[in-house]
């Protein structure tokens, strides 16, 4: 597992043939067999990004009992950032890496939780954390240099220990679809085990995602 902030382990069936050829250039593949890319390349840029507002107001009371939490959430809401492609972010085919993406959707993930108030260094201060246990990548279209696009988040089911989180980037300003990504995020306690969603996580995200939008 792979905590939000670093780089998330990505299923190899997940790669067309030409972006593996693409990718196996600059990287290479751990023994489990997950793709890696090399060391630090995922923070060699930095993104200008636009977010949603932060939410406020009275935070629904959140049990730790394992509920239908989720069946209030709208399926129709994301949140939503806004990015760039940077040169540093190309393969040698002049699109983008496909091991790009999964910082793409980290950080989209990392920008909604900010935005809702979520510190991640008072988590950590806490000794817990949250992390990518799984991600499925599929792959629509490429992007190239100077492209803008949207990374898209949206969790659609809290369970238990898991948040199951659905990503989708697009082109802007015409919203074509480039990627779809599904992921489970789990909540680890100060030994790393598995434990049952925060409750500050489960609140937010059931706020942010069941309010209709301003």
């Amino acid at each position: 597992m792979q905590q939000i902030g670093a780089l998330v382990p990505l299923a190899n069936k997940q790669f067309p043939q030409h972006l593996r050829q693409a990718y196996n250039a600059g990287g290479g593949r751990s023994k489990y067999g997950h793709l890696v890319m090399p060391h630090g390349q995922a923070y060699l840029h930095q993104h200008q990004v636009k977010v949603a507002p932060r939410a406020s107001g009275r935070l629904p009371a959140v049990t730790t009992v394992n509920t239908n939490q989720d069946s209030n959430m709208r399926k129709d809401k994301y949140f939503e950032v806004e990015m760039e492609v940077n040169d540093t972010e190309l393969d040698e085919y002049g699109v983008v890496n496909a091991a790009i993406y999964s910082s793409y959707i980290r950080n989209g993930l990392s920008k909604l939780l900010e935005s809702l108030g979520i510190s991640v260094d008072s988590m950590t201060s806490k000794g817990n954390a949250l992390a990518f246990s799984e991600v499925q990548l599929k792959y629509i279209a490429p992007l190239r240099i100077g492209d803008r696009f949207v990374v898209k988040v949206k969790p659609t089911q809290i369970k238990g220990v898991r948040v199951i989180v659905e990503h989708r980037v697009e082109t802007l300003p015409d919203h074509k679809l480039v990627l779809e990504a599904k992921g489970t995020v789990v909540c680890l306690d100060k030994d790393y085990h598995p434990t049952r969603v925060f409750p500050e996580v489960s609140a937010k995200f059931l706020q942010f995602f069941s309010s209709k939008d301003e």
